[in-house]
């Protein structure tokens, strides 16, 4: 199930901003702060994780568009086409191995 929180912080905003203008609004008529708990609608209240703000900022920088180093890559496509490109077997086993431990 995917959860979309690209606006939950405008929107918590937004919630907070409503209930202060309807506190103002009663104070302003008369009403004291102290009206019936009926009277001013409580809303929920959500706690955003440091792990879900991260994956929001990479959401926003992935729609960025993701940097590529286009002459790199061109260089790469040309030593591959020519014959020139040499894996390192050893270098290759070892980033494998890595990568593999971190799945573990």
């Amino acid at each position: 199930m995917a959860i979309n929180l690209t606006n939950l912080n405008n929107r918590s905003l937004q919630l907070d901003q409503a209930r202060s203008t309807q506190q103002k609004t009663n104070v302003s008529a008369g009403n004291s702060t102290q009206a019936s708990p009926q009277r001013i609608a409580q809303g929920d209240s959500v706690n955003i994780t440091s792990q879900a703000k991260n994956l929001t900022a990479m959401e926003h920088d992935l729609a960025q568009g993701t940097p590529v180093n286009e002459s790199k890559v061109e260089s790469l496509k040309k030593a591959i086409a020519d014959g020139s490109y040499q894996v390192d077997a050893a270098k290759l086993a070892k980033s494998m191995s890595n990568f593999e431990s971190l799945l573990a």
